[in-house]
Parts: structure tokens; sequence; C-alpha cells
């Protein structure tokens, strides 16, 4: 019996500053003359962390309702998923110069009082989005024959595959629900054959060389249902790219966080997979793993799984 589908989700979520503690230039963290428990305290793991700044550390909370405790530290400490919004936007579309990251301060890795405390984090310089997406990039550049491209509204990536496509070495078909999202493709991007699932039909090969999921995987409702139809039409060797992204949490002022809280965009996730959580999904079809690279505190939220179609076996 199939499992019952779970509503849409957020796939972020919010701190906001709730108070200061006074910090001197050159001077021990004042974390640790703090009483445990005390008025203060050192903070909730999960649910706060410290901002240093030269002159004081700032406390950020979030309040979230949609996210539980081990969710919150997954993202936190396995992950490694936070980020400032530096944008003023309700919700950021270009993470490469809307967001930057924050590491732990790195007396914090010594700290005898760190398996108890919040932690303190500082800014991370540098643009992790780009270098990850590069490596996308770089395999869908290589890509040649037939291409089935699940999710393809975005657009991201086209620009990598159109110069196989006009020498004529590779065949796109793209697929997406979003028919606005559709038009405007096909006005940027008139060489791509792009289609709503209904028009999709007789338009998909019989036998594909490629399947492209690309930060459409957490948008599927029942992806391994999805996925177990089209690797059917995949040729032996032909393979599959899936790249997502997990949650992360956001640094905002009040102001910010309650104008985007309210906004009007819409939960589009049924989860928040990472790469390990994808892949065991897929575990039983005629797939072989080639690639599996997880996110982790010094990349972005960015994950990318990929797989070769394998022979049919004769019974």
């Amino acid at each position: 019996m199939r499992a019952p589908v779970e509503p849409p989700r957020a796939n972020s979520f919010n701190f906001v500053p709730v108070r200061d503690l006074a910090r001197v230039r050159g001077a021990p963290c004042p974390l640790r003359a703090l009483p445990d428990p005390g008025p203060l305290g050192l903070g909730d793991r999960a649910r706060q962390l410290w901002l240093r700044a030269p002159d004081r550390l700032r406390l950020f909370q979030t309040f979230t309702a949609d996210f539980d405790q081990r969710e919150l530290a997954r993202v936190k400490w396995d992950h490694g998923q936070l980020y400032a919004d530096v944008s003023r936007k309700a919700a950021p579309d270009d993470f490469a110069a809307d967001l930057v990251k924050l590491r732990p301060a790195r007396e914090c890795a010594t700290c005898e009082r760190r398996h108890g405390c919040a932690g303190a984090y500082v800014f991370e310089p540098g643009d992790v989005f780009t270098r990850d997406d590069a490596a996308v990039r770089a395999h869908l550049e290589g890509l040649r024959g037939a291409v089935l491209d699940l999710g393809c509204g975005e657009g991201r990536y086209l620009g990598a595959l159109r110069p196989a496509v006009e020498r004529g070495e590779l065949r796109y078909l793209g697929v997406d629900p979003d028919t606005a999202a559709l038009e405007r493709l096909r006005q940027l991007h008139p060489w791509a054959d792009v289609r709503s699932p209904e028009e999709l039909g007789a338009a998909c090969p019989a036998a594909l060389d490629h399947l492209l999921v690309l930060r459409s995987w957490n948008h599927l409702a029942e992806p391994r249902s999805v996925l177990s139809d089209l690797v059917a039409r995949l040729r032996p060797g032909g393979t599959v790219l899936v790249v997502d992204n997990v949650a992360f949490g956001l640094l905002r002022d009040r102001e910010h966080a309650r104008r985007a809280e309210a906004g009007p965009a819409r939960f589009e996730h049924f989860r928040n997979d990472a790469a390990a959580d994808a892949a065991a999904r897929l575990e039983g079809l005629p797939l072989a793993r080639l690639e599996l690279h997880e996110v982790h505190p010094s990349c972005s939220n960015q994950w990318l799984l990929r797989y070769e179609r394998l022979p049919e076996v004769d019974p």
C-alpha cells in the first residue's frame, strides 16, 4: 500500500536577533565566563547561535514551527547551512549575491564548553554557490544524445546544454508543470523543446541517453515512482543526474524576517532530502551509483547524485 503524500513544506527558516553580549577585542570569548545555567545562558544548540562582531556577540534565535529540533540540529551542525541574508528580498533568488555563509569561530573547536553552547559564528568569505554549481555545469557540457530534463522550469542550466544542441549532438526535451515558466523559457531559449507533462506524450524518446533532475527532486511528491518509470526508458549505460538542495537557516533582522514570512511565497518542497536520503529512495532500481556529493559545512547547500543505467539481465 502506497504511503500518503505529505503536504509541501518550508525549505528555510529565519534566525532573528534576540540580545547582545559585550565583547572586548582580543579578550577571551565572554561566553566562557557565563554561569551555566544562568540568566543569559549559553543558548539552545539547535535554535540559537551567537554572531561575533568586534565589540559584541549577538544572539540570534529561530522561532520556526516548520522544523523540529532534530531537523534544526541537522541543518546547523551536520550540514552547516547557515547564511546571512544581505538582500532585502522576501525570498533570495540569487544565492551567490544574496547570501553570505557563516562558519563557527575557530576558537569554538577547542572550547571546553562547546558541547553545551549555541556556538559563536563569523562570516565566511568566498562564493560557495558558484563553485559547487560549476561541477554541475561541467557534467552537463559533456552530455550527448537524447536528454530529458525533469522539472526544467527554472532553466538554470540551459546555457550549459545549448552548444551541444546547436551542434546537433544533443536532443533536449524539458518538462515542467508550470505553464508560465515554460512560456518564459520559450521566449528566452527558443532552441529548447519544453513541454508540460500533458504535452509530453510521443515527444519523449522511447530510448533516453540521459535523465536530469536538477533542483526538482524535492518538488516531486513521489520521486521514486516517477524515476522508476523514466529509468525504464534509459539505454544501458545512460546516466541519471540528480541535483538539489537541503534546508538552510537565514539570519535576518526582525523586520526583514516579518516581511518574508508574510510574503506571497508558497511551500513547494515535499521533502528536504540530502544526497543520502535521495540515494536510499532509489535503492533497488537498475542503477549503479557513480557519484555522491553530500552537503557538508564547507560547501553550499547543494548536493549531487549521478548514476549509470545497468544493462538488462536475461531471466
